[in-house]
């Protein structure tokens, strides 16, 4: 794979659901300074039945800013994160120790040949992007359904082939969305925030573009896998393999 380091990530920890917080238990909610600030909170349920609810929470930092945050003292980071975004402070209040967030570093990148011998590569091993689109485990879900219908098709050896032919349109298509998108909230401009809040924000609202964007969101815009595979009926007609192309 050859893969695009991107110049912005985030460290990510989680927390208890705090008492008191106006924010939804089903949604993300995320707030933005331009495009070089960015603090979220994401609802990720129990890890054990009656156990405390849990949230992820998130800060965008320079691929290269983690060793500067780690030398930062964390009420220093959580008056910042509080002065963006108040209604974070019950979250990053429980944030006492660096060791509580990790960085996580995005790329975009491809594998093309996303097979060899008894290897099967899916989601992010396959096809790396930024998280902007909130994509990453649809897309491996629907890699492990194309694969299951590929290995229902006709002889194993050739499953991956076809795989990533049924596969390839959407993986293309999301990836290429990615690499636009991924710039109006993690970068260094200040054009494409302006042009994200000023022109982007107020033309989703217009019909018919809001049930375009759930498409987006929800993995619709293009079929996520091409015809051949999709019925999953053993003995269907597979999509005729084609050479991979080489990065």
């Amino acid at each position: 794979m050859r893969a695009a380091p991107l110049p912005y990530g985030a460290i990510w920890g989680t927390v208890r659901w705090p008492e008191g917080t106006d924010l939804p238990r089903d949604e993300l909610r995320q707030r933005y300074r331009r495009a070089d600030r960015m603090a979220g909170v994401l609802p990720i349920g129990r890890t054990e039945a009656g156990g405390p609810e849990l949230a992820a929470v998130f800060w965008s930092l320079p691929r290269d800013g983690h060793a500067d945050w780690l030398a930062r003292p964390l009420a220093d980071w959580r008056e910042e994160a509080e002065a963006l975004w108040p209604a974070i402070a019950p979250f990053v209040a429980q944030v006492e120790d660096h060791g509580q967030m990790t960085m996580a570093r995005y790329a975009h990148g491809t594998l093309w040949r996303p097979w060899s011998e008894g290897v099967i590569h899916l989601g992010d091993a396959w096809h790396r992007t930024s998280p902007q689109l909130g994509q990453g485990a649809n897309m491996a879900l629907l890699d492990a359904h194309a694969l299951c219908l590929a290995l229902r098709a006709g002889p194993a050896e050739e499953a991956g082939r076809r795989m990533l032919n049924a596969r390839r349109l959407h993986v293309l298509a999301y990836q290429g969305m990615s690499r636009l998108f991924t710039p109006q909230y993690q970068s260094d401009s200040r054009l494409l925030p302006w042009l994200r809040d000023r022109v982007l924000m107020p033309l989703s609202r217009v019909p018919p573009l809001p049930p375009v964007l759930g498409a987006l969101v929800r993995g619709g815009v293009v079929p996520p896998l091409l015809a051949g595979l999709s019925d999953g009926r053993p003995g269907g007609a597979a999509v005729e393999p084609r050479e991979p192309r080489e990065a």
